[in-house]
This record gives structure tokens, C-alpha cells and sequence, in this order.
């Protein structure tokens, strides 16, 4: 097939158009890749700028930030070795504080044990009131408690026993031929065979009904005055039994006094309150009211009395050993004074013995020739100071008359 020059020249200039065509959008496609890329460049390029901007004022900032932590830190120093002082205080306020909350929390524990006991001892307390209570409404355990009390109260003042006290002596008396036995409690023994009887036996049952009352209460204060009165009318009625008894009958050169023992000291206060006659009925008739501490005075007495005595009678029998021992010093010079006489006779004889010798034996046997001279020496004299016999010169003995010679002395 022929192609033509003119449709070849076309073609050839279409493929060119279209080249160039193509060609033109190619690079005008490049163009615009190498516009935004140089434009990206540029932005990136302004943004490292903006970082390097930013990235310097950083720096500035951090460099002004680290001279303000190396100031504060200095600072910081300064205050803290300004502060150390107060630092070391301020540990040994600590301390103190810790030893002081285990110094409480020990205490703490030491309350709450106390407490604890406290509160037994409480209940214990409690308990042995009660049981006290409900004894003493005994009469038994009353009279029995009484009589502890009064023992105590006699040892104490330093009495013994079948000495200076006995218990519970019994003793009989013919009364209108009526035979009365009677006991009381304790006898206290006085100097010269005197005694005292004591009755520790009281009653208290009002009394007590009128403690359990609350004193300050106007509710039961009629309850408890007509209690009270009660109770004085009981002391009475006791005191009149103890007369009628008539204890000192036993002893008629003892005081006549019978002691009736109260074993407290608000039993009598209280009574003495309700009736203020009391102590003197008592009194007129012999019975003497005493509590605890005027018992203990009145044994206290008692005792020394007995030591008083004891005292009065060593002293007498010291007086009468001495006179006994003058007595005995007088025989015994008597006998010596005669034992000298009789020494200054024997002297006396023996010189008049050696003067006969010497003047009339001696002078007869030298006028014999035939005898020697050589042995009829004379026998030595008794000087005056061999033998003077000494006399009594002291004044205790000096003028003891001799008596006369005692049989078995």
C-alpha cells in the first residue's frame, strides 16, 4: 500500500503535536513537582527556622530557668543551713514527743490496769460489805465480831492473857437463894485483887437499818431519826440488863463500874444524839459506855497502873533486902569485934607468957652451973604494930554493939 507524502508529512506532524503536546504537559506536570517541591523546601525551611527560633528562646528560657534553680538552689542551702539549728530541734522535739507517747501509752496501760484492779477491788469490797451486813444482823456473828474487836483493842494496850485479863470467866451467885450464873466477856484485872467486868455484847439493829438510809435524803430523814431513836432505846434497854446483872457484885473491893464495850464510835454518837440522857443513866449506875478509843484510853491507864504498882513493889523489896542486909552486916561486925578482942587477949597472955620466962624461968636456970645457957634462948616479943588489933572505924559499923552469939550464925 502506497502512503502518500502529504498524509505522511501529517502524520508525522500529528505525532509531533502530539509529542510536543505531551512533552509540554510533562514538563509543565515537573514544573509544577519542582514549584511545590521547592515550595515545601521553603515552608520547611521557614518552620526550621521557626524551631531554630523556638529552639533558641527554649534554650534562653531553660538557660534563665537553670540560673533560677541554681539561685533557688543556693538559696535553698543558705535556708537550710540557717535551718539546721532549728532542724535538730525540731528531731529532738520529735524524739521527746515519741518518748513521750510511749511514756503514755505505758501509763495508758498502767490506768487501765489499775482500773481494772480498782474496779475488783471494788467489787470485792462490794461483796464483803454485803456479807459483813448480812453478819452483823446475826447476833451470833455480832456478839462474836464485839468480842474480836474488845481482845484486839486489849492486846493492844499490851495486856496478856490469865495475867492481865481473862475471857469468859463464869461465876455463880446466890441471889434471894435464886444461884445466877454469870459471864461476862472479858475481866480486867486491877492492882491490889481488883477487877472490872466487860460486856461487848450491844445491840445494833436499828443502827444498821438506819445507815442503809441515805443521810442527806429529806425522804427518809423521819425514817431514819425514828430508826436512830430506836436504837437509843435499845442501848437503854441494854445498859438496864447490864444492871440488873450487877457484875461488880462479884468483886466487892473493885471499882464498882461495869464497862459496856460499843466497837464503834458512831454506835455511841449516834445514840447520844437520839438521847442525850443517855450517858448519864448510864453513868449513875455504874455502867460505863465506852467506843474503841476510849476503851484503848482506859486500858492504856489500866496499864499503867499495873506498872506503877510493879514498880512500887520492886521498891519495897528493895527496901527490904537492905534492911535484911543491915540487919546481917550488924551480926557479922558483932563477930568480928569479938574475933579482935579475943586476938588482942591471945596477944595480951602470950607477951605476959614471954615476960614470966624472961624474968622469973630464964633468971633460975642460969644460976645452975652445970646447965648451959647456949638453949634457953627468950622468945621473940609482939611488936606493938604486929600486934595492935584494928578497930572498926567506919561510921556504918562503928558503933554495932556486939550481939550476942546467935545459934547456927
Amino acid at each position: 500500500m502506497t502512503i502518500s507524502l502529504v498524509a505522511l508529512m501529517c502524520v508525522i506532524m500529528v505525532c509531533l503535536a502530539v509529542g510536543a503536546a505531551a512533552g509540554f504537559y510533562v514538563g509543565r506536570g515537573r514544573a509544577r513537582d519542582a514549584e511545590a517541591r521547592a515550595n515545601d523546601a521553603a515552608a520547611k525551611l521557614a518552620g526550621a527556622e521557626v524551631r531554630a527560633a523556638a529552639a533558641e528562646a527554649r534554650s534562653d528560657q531553660l538557660l534563665a530557668e537553670n540560673e533560677g534553680l541554681i539561685k533557688r538552689a543556693r538559696d535553698d542551702a543558705d535556708v537550710l543551713r540557717a535551718l539546721t539549728p532549728i532542724t535538730k530541734q525540731l528531731d529532738q522535739v520529735d524524739a521527746h514527743m515519741r518518748r513521750l507517747e510511749s511514756a503514755t501509752a505505758a501509763r495508758h496501760s498502767e490506768v487501765v490496769t489499775q482500773l481494772k484492779r480498782e474496779a475488783e477491788v471494788t467489787k470485792e469490797l462490794s461483796d464483803t460489805t454485803t456479807s459483813l451486813n448480812a453478819a452483823l444482823r446475826s447476833t451470833s456473828a455480832r456478839g462474836r465480831w464485839g468480842e474480836v474487836q474488845l481482845r484486839r483493842l486489849i492486846e493492844a494496850a499490851g495486856m496478856v492473857e490469865h495475867v492481865d485479863f481473862d475471857t469468859q470467866v463464869g461465876s455463880a451467885r446466890f441471889t434471894n437463894g435464886a444461884e445466877t450464873a454469870l459471864r461476862p466477856d472479858v475481866i480486867i484485872h486491877l492492882p491490889g485483887d481488883g477487877h472490872i467486868a466487860v460486856d461487848a455484847k450491844v445491840p445494833m439493829d436499828s443502827y444498821l437499818e438506819a445507815m442503809e438510809l441515805p443521810a442527806g435524803d429529806s425522804a427518809h430523814a423521819k425514817q431514819r431519826a425514828d430508826l436512830l431513836t430506836r436504837h437509843a432505846r435499845a442501848m437503854r434497854g441494854h445498859v438496864d440488863a447490864l444492871i440488873k446483872r450487877n457484875y461488880p457484885a462479884d468483886f466487892p473491893d473493885s471499882p464498882q463500874v461495869t464497862v459496856m464495850f460499843l466497837p464503834a464510835e458512831s454506835l455511841l454518837a449516834e445514840a447520844v444524839q437520839a438521847d442525850p440522857t443517855l450517858l448519864d443513866h448510864a453513868l449513875t449506875n455504874g455502867i460505863l459506855l465506852a467506843a474503841p478509843s476510849s476503851l484503848l484510853a482506859l486500858l492504856r491507864s489500866i496499864a499503867s497502873v499495873w506498872s506503877s504498882s510493879a514498880t512500887s513493889a520492886e521498891a519495897r523489896e528493895v527496901v527490904r533486902l537492905g534492911r535484911e542486909l543491915v540487919d546481917r552486916l550488924s551480926v557479922f561486925v558483932g563477930h568480928m569485934d569479938r574475933l579482935g578482942r579475943s586476938l588482942g587477949a591471945s596477944v595480951n597472955h602470950y607477951n605476959k607468957a614471954v615476960s614470966s620466962l624472961e624474968t622469973r624461968l630464964l633468971t633460975k636456970a642460969r644460976q645452975l652451973g652445970s646447965l648451959s645457957a647456949e638453949g634457953l634462948e627468950s622468945p621473940t616479943d609482939i611488936s606493938g604494930d604486929s600486934g595492935q588489933i584494928r578497930e572498926f572505924r567506919a561510921p556504918e559499923v562503928a558503933g554495932v554493939e556486939s550481939p550476942a552469939e546467935p545459934s547456927g550464925n
